[in-house]
Parts: structure tokens; sequence; C-alpha cells
């Protein structure tokens, strides 16, 4: 399960067989999205995968106007902006792009185009992160964890996934690790100027 430690880091433990764990602490709420479709809720999906957050750490679900972003110069190619956020200063990012899919946003954009945007904390830190489609609140048992592999995932989706679980149809659903996607943006000089 995702925790905040005392060292107020974020961890997932998912070692769940003999941790001493109670059945209702096997079974985490995870927010539930689409990746890699621009396609709207009503029509078909198949060209996206299904992701989950830890639904703990999305604080906020909105949606806004590409052009309520201000863009910063010379960012990582997956960062769309800032935008005013509760008084704060969000960065934007798209997810999907990120992680090897298709921009969220085309060049060609419609002028009337919103963004889904979720807000997600970690250690004390917010990001905005753009996806295609939100579906639910899920619940999840940790017993069917299994752990990433290159051989099903490719090497962009690697760096940012825990791991993933399998439905009831053997899809695959991906467990993203948002702290390692924090991670990669502060280690980027570019991004870290801006902090």
């Amino acid at each position: 399960m995702l925790s905040i430690s005392p060292s107020d880091s974020l961890s997932l433990s998912l070692n769940s067989k003999n941790n001493g764990q109670t059945k209702s602490q096997q079974i985490r709420k995870f927010l539930r999205f689409y990746l890699g479709s621009g396609e709207r809720p009503n029509s078909s999906m198949t060209n996206s995968d299904l992701a989950l957050l830890e639904a703990e750490i999305v604080t906020e679900v909105i949606t806004i106007s590409p052009k309520e972003l201000l863009p910063v110069p010379q960012m990582p190619y997956c960062v769309l902006g800032i935008y005013s956020w509760r008084s704060e200063m969000l960065w934007v990012v798209d997810v999907e792009n990120l992680m090897g899919y298709p921009p969220s946003l085309s060049e060609d954009a419609d002028e009337d185009e919103t963004i889904l945007v979720m807000v997600v904390q970690v250690q004390g830190q917010s990001m905005g992160l753009v996806v295609s489609h939100i579906d639910s609140i899920i619940e999840q048992n940790l017993e069917s964890f299994k752990s990433s592999s290159s051989e099903i995932f490719s090497e962009d989706i690697m760096p940012f996934l825990y791991g993933y679980f399998t439905d009831e149809n053997n899809n695959i659903i991906m467990l993203i690790d948002a702290e390692e996607i924090f991670h990669f943006f502060s280690i980027n000089p570019s991004f870290s100027n801006y902090k």
C-alpha cells in the first residue's frame, strides 16, 4: 500500500503474504484512468491503456483550458506550463507524453478544447498530471499485484511503474509510481531551476 512513512517518503508495500496486514488492509482504493487516447468517454477506447494512481494522493481533478497555462521556456517536452491553482503555481505535465504516448494536446487544438488534470500530491509537493479520461475509483486487492517487466512494458513506461494488476478480462492495468514522476523532474536541471 502507499503510505507516508515518518521520514515523509512515499512507499508502496506490496509483499503482502506475510507482513501481518489484515484482509481490509490488502484492499486499496485507486483512481482508474486511461492513457494514450484522445477519445472522449462515450467513444471507443480501444487504443488506450488502463492505469491507476493511489486515490489518497489525488487531491483534486480539474478541467482547464490550455489558454490558462503559462508556458515556460526550455522545459522538458512533456511540461505544458504553469497553472494558477488555489493561489499556488501548479506545474502541469502531460503524463501520457512523458510515458511515450502521443501528446494530449495537438498543435491544431480547438480554441474551446479543455484538458483533464489530476492534481497529485507527493511529499508536500503538488503537480498536475494531464490524462485523456478518468474512469472511476476502484478497489484492488494487493495480493493480485504483479511486478512490471520489460517484456510487457516499453522502456518509456518502465521507469514510472510500480507494476500492474489484471482485470477479470485479463487486461493489464498499470500502477503508476507518482513519486518517480516527481523524481524525474527533480533531477531535471531546467525544471528544478523554477521550483
